[in-house]
């Protein structure tokens, strides 16, 4: 909305309110940003598929986890893990089998790729290069999950990235650039948190991430290991600002900061109308079966959050023991369930509805409304058994009339009516 007259906000407020105005603003959307009056809208039929890994320009499988999509200046651009450009054989039975450094997954040579699309369609990803380098970092000797967001104060492109050093600690490091094409220039090799080192939180690591930029431009951090928290970043997103997010009920009286929810990983921070939502799930480390899709609300990003009453899981299939849709469509290599993990944490007998360990939520604008697209991946998948070919789920997210969260379902493919082009992020010319 920041490109509409004061009087379109108005007269848009007092016409509706709820999910009519979700579409009102997609509609909205449609015109002012595909060129305005003058200019017809264009809409793009594109099916993503769940089942093969995707593809790139030059017809290889895009080498890109744990990472952001989002629309800068024409294109969706992914910046994302690349797992070892040499290629390395995932484990034979489960994802973190012999895990550690010098492993398949935990290795020096996994740094932070960058792809661009104009529409996310199969084999219209454009490799463009690497933003960041495992080696770059101090010490680095795994590194995982980059995000990527846009400062409109700085107006800079600011990437956020999670590494494990020599030393033992993980961290967050922070790179800016002019461009999400780059060239990114480390601004924390060792981003500051303000969460207190507890024996319980591995002298205070950052483990899986997301951030959150606001409408107003303040951006805001989810992390875990150990406990898992959201804290308020400074004005050039580079540290923490110490202001913690508060959990209703907190897991201990004085520590009402955490997630009251343990061994949680792979957060993802997001907004939707007025509600802010955070999704997680149980640790999956490259497991197999996939994990799930633990929600909390909001009315502000920094609270109090709130867990969604309903299923404890949106992502996990209670006293499941026949295959998933998703189990079905897995290739039939030697990959076993990682016990204790995922939807079957401490010993559940359930089973992930994605096969898919949440990575990733993003906002489209469609022919009809605002779709919020999931995005796991499918570790020890891949049609050829190598880590960097592991593929990914894609669904479209569902709310009832109240935007309380729906159970995410299986598609074996993603089909997307994409308006192009697609809103710029605020503060970004189109």
């Amino acid at each position: 909305l920041d490109r509409l007259t004061t009087p379109h906000r108005l007269r848009i407020h007092k016409m509706a309110s709820g999910p009519t105005l979700v579409v009102i603003l997609a509609l909205v959307a449609v015109h002012v940003w595909a060129g305005g009056p003058h200019s017809t809208p264009q809409t793009r039929k594109v099916v993503i598929s769940n089942i093969h890994p995707r593809y790139s320009t030059t017809g290889e499988i895009v080498n890109a986890h744990d990472g952001t999509i989002r629309w800068f200046d024409g294109f969706f651009w992914l910046h994302a893990a690349s797992y070892g450009a040499g290629g390395c054989a995932d484990p034979p039975h489960q994802g973190c089998e012999g895990g550690g450094a010098g492993g398949c997954g935990f290795r020096p040579d996994h740094n932070v790729s960058i792809w661009r699309s104009p529409d996310l369609s199969n084999a219209s990803w454009h490799y463009v290069g690497n933003a960041v380098e495992c080696t770059s970092a101090p010490g680095c000797r795994i590194l995982y999950r980059p995000h990527l967001v846009y400062n409109p104060t700085t107006k800079l492109y600011v990437l956020f990235y999670n590494y494990v050093s020599d030393a033992g600690p993980s961290r967050n490091g922070v790179a800016t650039a002019p461009s999400p094409a780059g060239p990114f220039t480390i601004a924390r090799a060792v981003m500051q948190v303000a969460r207190p080192s507890l024996p319980s939180n591995h002298e205070a690591s950052v483990g899986d991430f997301d951030v959150l930029v606001d409408d107003d431009g303040t951006a805001y951090m989810v992390y875990s290991y150990g406990p898992m928290s959201i804290e308020q970043l400074t004005p050039d997103y580079l540290d923490s600002a110490g202001v913690n997010a508060t959990f209703v009920p907190g897991p201990v009286a004085n520590r009402r900061s955490e997630l009251p929810e343990d061994f949680c990983e792979a957060p993802a921070l997001w907004k939707r109308n007025a509600t802010y939502y955070l999704t997680t799930g149980h640790c999956c480390c490259f497991c197999y079966q996939g994990s799930g899709m633990i929600t909390y609300t909001a009315p502000h990003p920094l609270g109090p959050w709130r867990k969604q009453a309903g299923p404890a899981d949106l992502g996990c299939v209670l006293g499941a023991n026949t295959s998933t849709p998703a189990e079905l469509h897995t290739l039939p290599l030697t990959a076993v369930p990682s016990p204790g993990q995922g939807c079957g944490y401490k010993g559940a007998v359930a089973k992930s509805v994605s096969q898919a360990q949440q990575n990733f939520v993003f906002p489209v604008v469609t022919a009809t409304g605002l779709v919020h697209v999931w995005t796991g991946d499918r570790w020890m998948q891949s049609p050829d058994g190598q880590k960097a070919h592991e593929p990914q789920f894609w669904g479209a997210l569902r709310f009832d009339s109240e935007g309380n969260l729906q159970p995410l379902e299986w598609v074996p493919e993603l089909v997307l009516d994409l308006v192009l082009p697609q809103p710029p992020p605020m503060g970004v010319s189109s």
